[in-house]
């Protein structure tokens, strides 16, 4: 039985928004390392005026949620926008199992 509602815990951790704070519910910390060094090379490589990166694996690492606002994306399209992260985060991603990106212009 137990194991049965560990399961259904982490099949939730990666079901979208509701994740984050599944995984926080999960771990001691507040931000896990690899949120750390993510948010840390994002914050540096775009300035965002809107960061949030959220380690939606359980708290193992290996899947990350990035939703990151930052005027450089201005006149890019989402393609575009997408490779610059993944460009950003090129090293930490070859350690992912996967990486879920969500990124917007701030409104004028």
């Amino acid at each position: 039985m137990a194991a049965r509602a560990i399961q259904s815990l982490f099949r939730s951790a990666s079901a979208g928004p509701r994740s984050h704070v599944v995984r926080r519910c999960l771990c001691d910390s507040t931000e896990t390392t690899g949120e750390e060094r993510i948010s840390n090379i994002l914050r540096s490589t775009f300035t965002p005026t809107h960061l949030e990166v959220s380690d939606i694996s359980g708290g193992c690492g290996s899947m990350y949620a990035v939703s990151i606002e930052s005027e450089a994306f201005r006149d890019k399209r989402q393609v575009e926008q997408h490779k610059m992260v993944n460009k950003a985060l090129a090293e930490e991603i070859k350690a992912m199992h996967g990486l879920r990106i969500v990124t917007a212009v701030p409104k004028s």
